[in-house]
């Protein structure tokens, strides 16, 4: 593991999350072989360095900026939460015997399933395509009824979301037996990654997708003008995006815009995307930044000139909008965990973790005014690494003290935090009642509740504000490849081979995606 310390503790100490060299370990682009790696300071930037015997030494970019990147290890909170019941037992072979392995560190917060591989647009850059192939690979429903059983059988809990992904997974020809069968099994949160264009041509499908069961479409979205999808996607899409997205809007689906940023084509329009998030947040719940991941074998020039970080997104979005500090308002995704720890302390039932590791992604939560439109971090009034570390003490007290503790009400718990809300700083209507009321909403999403109205419940704070998910994901390929990040991944693939996989070693990596697909596809006709 990259940090030396009690599972439990969460606790790390600044000056080991911010001291560099870190080593790490790594795979060679060329052959996939596990390596000795080192991340380290090259004029402010982190870079990584790897060297394979056969094929040489590699340098990658891992972060534009120094500071931004120990940043988010500083904030990071160590709280392994791993399956009680993995597929496989290796003990030196991650991650070519993937599929979870017991080495690995997280309980899946999502689980992807691809439908299919085909799809209705043909995009350059995108790595899971029928037409790409040449092989046509389809789920059944038993083989989906039976991944998602096995999803849903998860020690010690099951994940909040499944996403059914592709290719295009509206193409499936049972795509809504699909989906209402996800949620006759549990399925909490179902979303369904889409390009969009059935629901902007079918009016009807997007009705017939919400009374089946879908919750949220993860929507492909690139640019805010057709030059930007011509080239990312092969075609002019951003009205039929806007169709869909009124479709969605009328059969009650909430929408998650998802931006894949390649330097140099979109990243010149991240400040126009989150201020049409802005403006819709009666549908858009989420943005989800995806930097683009760099595939097939390249020289480390071409690759620097397009390799754009999670820094230099934060960066931009300062510099395009005004209204997110790139230091102040970006956490790891981990900075929520000790709420599940304080919670599992109290009630003695397992809790979700959102365990991934500090160098895979940043969040970030803006209230939007729904009268004047002005979006505030809630950062601003929240002091959300005291409020973190104080739930974290509390948690770590009610496990190694007396039984009296643990008579702890969540209503006391509040009582005490909320010396951490600044209310000076809070928009106008958002008092600390209105504060816990919304964070209770989070806490109470179990399986057992499944509430067809909760998009929508997550959404709000009192009737005037709603509240935007902000979430960049930079998926890992074979030039920054981190092993540690795998066995700490929260987002995993479900497979008809029976396994389940990180989402970095589906995709990149050893790439299990070729070899599964290849082992339950049949040549493309």
């Amino acid at each position: 593991m990259l940090f030396e310390r009690s599972p439990k503790t969460g606790e790390q100490k600044a000056e080991e999350a911010s001291e560099l060299p870190i080593p790490t370990r790594s795979v060679c682009p060329e052959c996939s072989k596990i390596v000795d790696a080192q991340l380290y300071d090259r004029q402010g930037q982190v870079w990584m360095h790897k060297a394979c015997d056969e094929h040489g030494s590699f340098n990658e970019l891992i972060s534009s900026d120094r500071e931004f990147f120990l940043q988010r290890r500083r904030r990071h909170f160590e709280l392994g939460s791993p399956m009680h019941n993995p597929q496989s037992q290796s003990q030196a072979n991650c991650p070519q015997d993937c599929g979870i392995c017991n080495q690995h560190q997280s309980s899946p917060c999502l689980v992807n399933i691809d439908l299919t591989n085909r799809c209705n647009l043909n995009c350059p850059i995108c790595f899971a395509n029928a037409n790409a192939s040449g092989r046509l690979f389809e789920m059944s429903l038993d083989q989906l009824g039976d991944i998602l059983d096995r999803v849903m059988g998860i020690e010690p809990y099951p994940p909040l979301s499944v996403q059914y992904a592709g290719g295009e997974p509206t193409v499936h020809p049972r795509f809504l037996e699909a989906v209402k069968m996800a949620k006759d099994k549990g399925v909490l949160d179902l979303q369904a990654a889409s390009n969009g264009l059935l629901f902007a041509k079918k009016p009807d499908f997007a009705k017939r997708a919400a009374e089946a069961g879908l919750d949220v479409v993860y929507l492909q979205f690139d640019g805010m003008t057709d030059d930007i999808y011509k080239q990312s996607r092969g075609r002019e899409l951003f009205d039929l995006k806007m169709q869909a997205m009124e479709n969605m809007k009328q059969a009650g689906i909430m929408v998650t815009l998802v931006p894949t940023i390649v330097r140099g084509l979109n990243d010149h329009q991240l400040g126009d995307i989150l201020k049409f998030a802005i403006n819709n947040t009666d549908v858009v719940t989420a943005l989800s930044f995806q930097p683009v991941s760099i595939t097939g074998r390249i020289d480390e020039s071409k690759r620097l000139e397009m390799r754009y970080t999670m820094a230099d997104m934060a960066g931009d979005l300062q510099e395009q909008t005004g209204i997110l500090d790139k230091y102040q308002d970006w956490y790891p995704f981990s900075v929520i965990s000790p709420v599940s720890r304080l919670l599992e302390s109290m009630t003695g039932t397992p809790k979700i973790y959102f365990s991934c590791h500090p160098h895979c992604g940043a969040a970030s939560y803006l209230v939007v005014d729904r009268y004047t439109g002005e979006a505030v971090p809630i950062t601003q009034f929240i002091d959300l690494e005291g409020a973190m570390n104080d739930l974290n003490k509390e948690a770590e007290s009610l496990e190694n003290h007396s039984a009296w503790r643990k008579k702890l009400t969540r209503f006391q718990l509040w009582r005490k935090l909320k010396k951490h809300y600044i209310a000076e700083n809070a928009p106008e209507g958002i008092d600390y009642d209105a504060l816990v009321d919304f964070v209770n909403t989070f806490l109470e999403a179990e399986p057992e509740h499944n509430n067809r109205q909760k998009g929508h419940i997550y959404h709000k704070i009192g009737d005037r504000y709603h509240v935007i998910l902000l979430a960049a994901m930079h998926f890992q390929d074979s030039y920054n490849f981190e092993l540690d990040r795998v066995q700490h991944c929260v987002i995993h693939y479900g497979s008809p081979d029976g396994r389940l996989y990180p989402f970095c070693t589906w995709n990149s990596g050893p790439c299990h995606r070729v070899r599964v697909e290849e082992q339950f596809s049949t040549p493309l006709t």
